[in-house]
């Protein structure tokens, strides 16, 4: 038992950061047939999608071998097709909860382990991928917390999508057994989580795929193989298993634009891409950090890491270049180079202090914009990070011509994945700012490399939310923070060693329990808990919606009814167009199916604006209204009285009535009618 629960193993690991997630969680455990994280909106949006991707799949496995037929074509925002697209598919998580939803049919104990799971998945990949790089099953553990409780996912608790990112770290340790053991296992492994993870979110689908893709080359080079053409073929038919099962879930999306819906709008995108101040903000929810670390809050702009996994990555990096340093010092002395001439040392010299100052000069560009530093009454500007980092570019090229210390030290860097992290770490965070990069509101840079990939690579202009990146910073920040935790247990056993007061025993498990209290530490400043449980918000003239999200047996008799009518029927419900409601509306829908003419998604058609606007207030305008229903294809409609304020249901039930709809069907509060035909 005591082994079963050490993180020393895979499934102790598991049940630790299980605990964690119901901790990091309270008090959602003890609701979990019933209560919905943080809010009542894009989590709700999420059940729907899910209720939908699992009917198909029970009705495939029970034999309807064309069951997925149309399965873009959902039920909202009748008569559009492709309205599945408007949003994520989740085909990974819809399975993922099948085997549940079938024994209990409740979507939302459904949707609540889906979203425990993705912390404690993202845990294990991190715990499997640090654990493996650094050969410390501690250091592992305490990234995984690092990476599966990233205060990043507290802004994100409504969108299970971006909360599935445990894939991503599993993908990385799977590659690096493929390279280590060369089994092909390993790399079909990679191409299951690589698939999963593309099925499980559109944006990491392209924002991860390229990393992946480095990752790859890195190992190559760095193990050589890449002069093996047997890998170079089970490479290919590698990626081309995982194009061949993502891109048929990309076709609608592609699609979709034929239909009105094109890319996201450039000052769209803007807004929500992260400054490099929000890398300093935290999310108001954060117990520690949220009244403290507000440096610039905005849109999608809470990426404030904590302190222990930035602190503990710094520890990582000045271990690792205190390592290659040591190390090129020795293979220099070994070469006993004599070409070294002392005229070289004052240009060196200079050339580092170029180096170093031009690096923090762009540091300081990045962080305030720039400087202006006045000497002898010469004005030296400092606002052109272009300029510096090409300055530092130059002295670094110099340094490497004319020092054989610094060649030395150079080919020792990039000789573990250390480095090749932290170049991912740096290239994540700089195209989460999206195509122009801001500090603090101030535009520091003109055209950003996520500028280019928004120009230029299929699919990155329908994406609105750069900032979402933050994730793989996030991962890659817990890989620098596992190789940190190594180098001080290392330290703390070195000078355990040298404690002769401790017994030995002792000696053996203090190092461990002061790096695990580093993950104690972390989950302290991290943690949002008690969260928020089934938030609702005020919606002009209407009535809250029910404090819990309403399924099965609990939803109003009226949807049962609707079973009963033609299998053509399509309805409208009212009110129409509040997106709380209209939410309630589609997870009501997995009662019957039948069309909606509402709808909520991350987009909308056109057509949906058009009905918003006249339909969200009937009586101001009721000949347009009803003109405007008339269009809609819409053979039903149920109103909801309960739900308007003022008095003002019955009074849309009688413009029903005036206009020739037959009232069907009575269910306390909410009125089913039939409307005549155009």
């Amino acid at each position: 038992m005591r082994r079963a629960l050490s993180i020393e193993t895979g499934r102790g690991a598991t049940f630790w950061y299980a605990l964690a997630a119901i901790a990091m969680t309270w008090p959602l455990i003890t609701g979990l047939g019933r209560d919905i994280p943080w809010d009542l909106g894009d989590s709700v949006l999420n059940c729907w999608i899910l209720q939908w991707g699992t009917d198909h799949a029970m009705r495939f496995l029970g034999g309807d071998v064309g069951a997925f037929r149309g399965y873009f074509n959902a039920n909202i925002f009748y008569p559009e097709p492709l309205t599945l697209a408007y949003s994520e598919h989740l085909t990974a998580q819809l399975i993922q909860v099948l085997p549940v939803y079938a024994v209990t049919g409740n979507i939302i104990l459904c949707y609540n382990l889906l979203f425990l799971s993705t912390f404690v998945l993202s845990g294990l990949g991190a715990y499997l991928l640090v654990r493996d790089l650094t050969g410390s099953a501690r250091a592992g553990f305490v990234a995984g917390l690092f990476y599966a409780f990233a205060p990043y996912r507290i802004g994100q608790f409504s969108h299970v999508q971006v909360l599935s990112s445990q894939w991503m770290p599993f993908a990385l340790y799977l590659f690096r057994r493929y390279f280590e053991t060369r089994r092909l296992r390993a790399l079909a492994g990679a191409v299951v989580v690589l698939v999963a993870q593309n099925w499980s979110c559109g944006y990491f689908l392209l924002y991860f795929s390229p990393f992946a893709a480095a990752y790859v080359l890195y190992e190559l080079v760095e193990r050589g193989a890449w002069r093996q053409f047997r890998i170079w073929v089970e490479l290919a038919g590698a990626a081309a298993l995982v194009v061949a099962l993502s891109v048929p879930l990309l076709l609608p999306y592609l699609a979709l634009r034929a239909h009105g819906f094109g890319p996201r709008p450039f000052d769209e995108v803007m807004r929500y891409s992260a400054d490099v101040y929000s890398y300093l903000t935290a999310h108001g929810a954060q117990r520690v950090w949220g009244a403290i670390a507000r440096a610039f809050p905005k849109a999608e702009g809470d990426l404030f890491p904590s302190l222990t996994p930035v602190l503990l990555a710094l520890v990582g990096l000045v271990a690792h270049a205190g390592r290659v340093w040591r190390a090129s010092c020795i293979e220099l002395r070994q070469q006993h180079d004599a070409s070294w001439a002392r005229w070289r040392r004052p240009i060196v010299l200079a050339a580092f202090v170029v180096l170093v100052s031009q690096l923090a000069a762009a540091l300081i560009i990045v962080a305030n914009g720039g400087f202006d530093w006045q000497v002898a009454g010469t004005v030296f500007r400092v606002h052109n990070l272009a300029r510096s980092l090409r300055l530092a570019a130059m002295a670094g090229a110099v340094l490497l011509i004319l020092s054989p210390r610094a060649r030395n030290f150079a080919r020792g860097i990039p000789r573990s994945a250390v480095v090749f992290s932290l170049v991912a770490l740096i290239v994540a965070f700089l195209l989460s700012l999206g195509p122009i990069i801001f500090s603090k509101g101030v535009r520091i840079a003109g055209d950003g490399p996520y500028w280019w990939l928004y120009l230029n690579v299929p699919g990155y202009d329908g994406l609105r939310v750069p900032a979402r990146l933050a994730m793989i910073v996030a991962l890659f920040l817990a890989v620098l923070g596992g190789y940190g935790c190594a180098a001080v247990e290392a330290m703390l056993e070195r000078a355990s060693q040298r404690r002769t007061p401790l017994s030995a025993p002792r000696r053996a498990w203090w190092p461990g329990v002061a790096v695990l209290a580093i993950g104690v530490v972390f989950l302290a400043e991290a943690t949002s808990a008690p969260i928020e449980l089934n938030g609702t918000w005020k919606t002009s003239g209407l009535e809250l919606p029910p404090a819990h999200l309403l399924t099965g047996d609990a939803l109003p008799n009226v949807y049962r009814a609707i079973r009963s009518l033609p299998a053509n029927a399509a309805l409208v419900e009212f009110p129409f167009g509040d997106e709380q409601h209209d939410m309630r509306y589609m997870v009501a829908s997995a009662e019957h199916w039948r069309p909606l003419v509402n709808g909520y998604s991350g987009g909308a058609p056109v057509s949906y604006s058009l009905n918003k606007s006249a339909l969200s207030t009937v009586l101001a305008q009721p000949d347009r209204a009803w003109k405007v229903l008339s269009t809609t294809g819409a053979t039903h409609a149920i109103v909801h009285e309960k739900i308007y304020m003022n008095g003002i249901g019955p009074r849309v039930s009688e413009w029903l009535l005036s206009h020739g709809a037959r009232q069907i069907g009575w269910f306390g509060p909410d009125r089913l009618f039939e409307l005549p035909h155009s």
